[in-house]
């Protein structure tokens, strides 16, 4: 089965806003200097009020005053200052050099670090949220709207990868030796923080802190609720940085059961979004968890088309995509997301319709949404990468859905100008050669230029078979018959075939199909072993037998080996066709074998 590779890295649309975050007071610095009882011993709280606080008032305050400000006017700071306050600007009408600016930031960052020893666990955790926030939201939309001065110094001062790792890798040191004071919400803010940023803290008892974090959560599970939870999914499951903060082998298991458990539990009380990802972050890791699948899908497929429920197209892509990656069978749900997502087609990109359609051809579900998707995919023609194009051809050409107002010499154009300008990958060229096949030989339409069907090709032979034990058990009762099978025989159309055999002057190709060729516990085959049996077919134009691993176990029903093996024997006969002959002695085929296994 083709692997679909993927671009876009796992997250949550929105962050999620602590809930606990109580506004305090900022201080105009002005009012503060013309008062005639300003003292050094003033603090925040005491002090008048700004209709509109400015981020300069801070740092004026924190040179100041920094031996008594307070823990709470330092969180309250970084609160107002985080995304989705944005309520501190900075009013000072005076011009700052850079290096003075660069200066007074530091003097914020170093007074909080400062004071962080003085911090409770709930004004560290929020102290922590704030400042990943303005580090994660600073390189995409929150930056655009940046337009004050200190503003603007300060969060780049926090993305210098040095002061970032500075300050983050001090508040993970203050915070281990309060974890105990932490509850879920204080421990989901944490782990979704340094996710967010992609940090994994260094100690220097060269401890994990996301590990500890994650085993303070284990203890507490009961305390959590779906938010809790939706923030633990996106730092331990579902962020880019998987691998990266992932915990050790011996947690991870316990770890991912305790959150899948929760989804389950709680799955009403999920956004629909969250579900998707979490589903498709679950799928991508490998987790096996089927109830959380089965909870989840039946859950999408029942809101999936009610109006008052907005999903959008990567939502839609990401659930049926966890589903064909997965290899779990739910035909009512893609029932469902086709119907949806033919509403929104017009808002899909290119990264989520090749998603999409990807997943409808892996499950081997011919949908009306091939036909309906097309004038979409020729919009994204000129947009689309190489790696979209090739699985959205490759789709098609499993469904079988021939489209020429798609598929014409504007299609091959862009393929040829894409394949030229980057070195393309073997996936791609390996699926442009299927696609390839299915025009030229299947659909007696042109295909791609001579050059590049080539490059294809041999993309397509270069690939590396690993026969399984079942294909070398299948050999060896063939070798036993004395039919001498041909293994992994490279056909005129590049695909490679288990065994070849020839009867009475009958080419047969055997196709020894395992669990791996079908979707989950069905027997209804994936897309790829679909496209194979139907193009070695139509193409090389060999009898194709596919040899089904549930066949094989029935085929021999006695506990005795010496019968077991002549029940097996005559099956195999009986699928080629052959008379009952006098089968090879046992012995000689396995030193016939042992010998073919050493060359």
């Amino acid at each position: 089965m083709p692997h679909l590779e993927t671009e876009e890295t796992f997250s949550y649309s929105e962050p999620c806003v602590p809930m606990n975050i109580v506004p305090l007071a900022v201080v105009c610095v002005d009012e503060l200097l013309t008062s005639s009882e300003a003292t050094t011993t003033t603090s925040f709280d005491e002090l008048p009020m700004s209709a509109e606080p400015a981020i300069d008032e801070f740092i004026q305050m924190a040179h100041l005053f920094h031996y008594d400000i307070t823990s709470s006017d330092i969180v309250t700071f970084w609160n107002e200052f985080a995304p989705g306050n944005n309520r501190l600007i900075a009013r000072t009408e005076r011009t700052h050099k850079n290096s003075q600016l660069k200066l007074d930031c530091r003097e914020i960052i170093q007074v909080t670090k400062l004071k962080s020893s003085f911090f409770s666990m709930e004004e560290l955790s929020q102290t922590i949220f704030s400042i990943a926030l303005i580090v994660s939201s600073s390189l995409t939309r929150y930056r655009a709207a940046c337009e004050g001065e200190w503003e603007a110094a300060l969060r780049n001062l926090l993305l210098n990868q040095n002061t970032k790792e500075e300050i983050f890798n001090h508040f993970a040191r203050m915070s281990v030796d309060k974890l105990h004071q932490s509850d879920a919400h204080i421990l989901s803010n944490l782990a979704f923080a340094y996710a967010s940023i992609g940090l994994k803290p260094s100690l220097e008892d060269g401890q994990d802190f996301l590990e500890l974090v994650a085993m303070k959560a284990l203890e507490i599970k009961s305390d959590f609720n779906a938010q809790d939870i939706s923030m633990m999914l996106h730092a331990y499951v579902s962020t880019s940085n998987t691998k990266l903060l992932k915990g050790p082998p011996a947690m991870e298991p316990r770890f991912h059961r305790f959150l899948a458990d929760h989804v389950v539990a709680l799955v009403d009380e999920f956004q629909p979004q969250v579900l998707c990802t979490t589903v498709w972050a679950f799928a991508k890791l490998g987790i096996d968890h089927t109830e959380l699948f089965k909870r989840v899908t039946d859950h999408i497929s029942g809101i999936v088309i009610d109006t008052l429920v907005r999903f959008t197209p990567k939502d839609l892509s990401r659930i049926t995509r966890a589903c064909a990656t997965s290899q779990y069978h739910h035909p009512e749900l893609f029932t469902r997301v086709a119907q949806a997502a033919i509403h929104l087609k017009d808002e899909f990109n290119a990264q989520h319709a090749t998603d999409l359609l990807w997943a409808y051809a892996t499950m081997g579900i011919e949908e009306q949404i091939f036909v309906s998707f097309a004038p979409i995919v020729v919009a994204l023609l000129d947009t689309g990468t190489i790696r979209h194009i090739s699985t959205i051809a490759w789709s098609y050409a499993v469904a079988n859905v021939d489209v020429p107002d798609l598929f014409n010499v504007h299609f091959v154009n862009q393929v040829t100008i894409k394949c030229a300008k980057k070195n393309v990958g073997v996936d791609s060229l390996s699926r442009l050669h299927q696609w390839n096949l299915w025009q030229t030989k299947e659909k007696m339409r042109p295909g791609l230029q001579s050059s590049l069907q080539d490059s294809c090709y041999k993309a397509f032979t270069s690939q590396e078979t690993h026969p399984s034990k079942f294909q070398n058990k299948v050999v060896f009762y063939l070798s036993s018959i004395g039919v001498e099978p041909k293994e992994e025989v490279v056909m005129d159309s590049g695909y490679s075939i288990d065994a070849l055999v020839t009867v009475d002057g009958r080419t047969i190709g055997i196709e020894v199909d395992g669990p791996c060729h079908f979707i989950c516990e069905s027997r209804c085959p994936l897309g790829a072993t679909i496209l194979k049996r139907r193009q070695v077919q139509s193409i090389d134009g060999i009898e194709l037998i596919s040899l089904t691993h549930w066949d094989w176990i029935k085929s021999a029903c006695s506990t005795d080996k010496e019968q077991k093996r002549a029940e097996k024997q005559k099956f195999l006969r009986d699928l080629l066709g052959l008379e009952d002959k006098k089968t090879v002695d046992f012995q000689l085929t396995r030193t016939l074998w042992k010998h073919h296994q050493e060359e």
